[in-house]
């Protein structure tokens, strides 16, 4: 699926970037609770206690933060929003 395809927003303000990214993060840490947030752009945050980090997917980017840590997935950096849901959930995977 390409960015173009990506770019309508849902009957609930998200993107369908959003919710790939949300669905593979609770595929990879099943207790995770994603909480929306914004009012003009809905994005979406989870903290993994575990791990000490805070996952914000937004519309076409996603961020890693921690007390060390501040990563950013841009759509930049990615021909398709699938290679940059890969991109996060690797560096998820390697923080645990």
């Amino acid at each position: 699926m390409s960015w173009e395809q990506l770019a309508e927003m849902d009957v609930f303000g998200t993107s369908p970037f959003q919710n790939l990214c949300c669905r593979n993060i609770a595929r990879l840490i099943p207790d995770v609770v994603f909480e929306e947030k914004g009012t003009v752009e809905k994005y979406f945050v989870a903290e993994v206690p575990i791990i000490d980090i805070k996952v914000c997917v937004h519309l076409d980017s996603a961020e890693i933060i921690s007390p060390s840590l501040n990563i950013r997935f841009e759509r930049a950096n990615a021909r398709i929003p699938g290679d940059l849901t890969l991109q996060l959930i690797k560096a998820l995977s390697d923080a645990f």
